[in-house]
């Protein structure tokens, strides 16, 4: 089958990652199509060499199956070719600008298009049928973590380093309150080190952590996760965030305050999480540093989701609706 994906850009983010594999292990099975809609370059993923980069819309037409893999691209779902088309959902990206109208409008059309839709979220999912009245065939898949990027590891903690992804909030769905800055600050009066990183320069109460990596590299995020004893997430809203799943690849354990979302977090199970609050986070963050035996407990955990629920296990998943609906 041809496979004809777009993807917004190529740049360094989350859901830009879980594109590329799509993409990457989609072509071990199929003719894969890939068009960025701003063009470019990627420099920080390796997209395979069985993955056919294109820099148009031209060959559309003469592919079988079209995957929108958001809003940006659901100006594709009026192409009377192909026939075969999905959508794949990420997030409730209207939550990232609410003020603007056709944003709003975009993310309308893509949560109701009238082909299967394949969601990453329960939450996501509920809230295009509850909020938009989508009718359509929905599939509830998750992510993998690539273990080749993010290898496992079970190098001991050294019990006093706190890591914090997300320090900025790119948007307000994310950490606008900065909660989880605030929370560190609390850690570091007790004597942890706090080591940070995002996708956006520090700014926030930027004399907290010890050490801040703005976009770090591969090799650096692999070190952070190793060295940190927890990991403090902290946003609204978040369908399946990146960084807790890449921490667990070490046994790194997350303090996770949201209100809705992150379907791989489990309570109890593989991190603590609780609602958007500092209060609540505190205590779950200082909990675990305290709790050894539970952290060890919840470490080991982690390292079984990774090894379980990878790309080995949902890619054929994917596959069967890609090829059967």
């Amino acid at each position: 089958m041809k496979i004809f994906i777009p993807t917004p850009d190529y740049s360094l983010h989350g859901g830009i990652r879980i594109i590329l594999e799509w993409a990457n292990r989609l072509a071990d099975l199929h003719e894969v199509h890939l068009f960025s809609l701003k063009g470019g370059e990627c420099s920080w993923f390796a997209i395979s060499q069985k993955v056919l980069i294109v820099h148009n819309t031209d060959t559309l037409s003469q592919c079988d199956c079209l995957i929108i893999t958001s809003p940006h691209s659901v100006h594709l779902a009026t192409h009377t070719y192909p026939r075969k088309k999905f959508a794949f959902m990420q997030m409730c990206e209207h939550l990232f600008r609410p003020k603007d109208t056709a944003w709003q409008l975009l993310c309308k059309k893509f949560y109701t298009v009238p082909f299967p839709l394949l969601s990453i979220s329960q939450w996501n999912i509920d809230v295009v049928k509850k909020q938009y009245g989508r009718q359509g065939i929905t599939h509830y898949i998750g992510n993998g973590v690539n273990l080749q990027h993010f290898p496992i590891s079970h190098k001991p903690k050294d019990g006093t380093t706190v890591l914090v992804e997300g320090w900025e909030s790119g948007n307000p769905s994310k950490d606008p309150e900065h909660i989880a800055p605030k929370v560190a600050a609390m850690l570091k009066d007790k004597g942890y080190k706090i080591i940070a990183y995002g996708g956006l320069p520090l700014k926030t109460m930027a004399f907290v952590p010890d050490e801040y990596y703005h976009r770090p590299s591969l090799e650096k995020m692999n070190e952070l996760y190793e060295r940190a004893t927890i990991l403090i997430k902290a946003s609204k809203y978040d369908a399946r965030s990146c960084a807790p799943v890449e921490a667990m690849t070490k046994g790194t354990v997350t303090a996770r305050a949201i209100y809705e979302g992150d379907d791989d977090l489990i309570d109890y199970q593989n991190c603590y999480k609780v609602p958007y609050t500092v209060a609540a986070l505190f205590q779950a963050a200082f909990g675990l540093l305290r709790n050894h035996h539970k952290r060890n407990q919840l470490s080991k955990n982690c390292i079984h989701h990774v090894e379980t629920f990878g790309w080995d296990y949902w890619m054929p998943i994917i596959n069967y609706h890609l090829c059967n609906d």
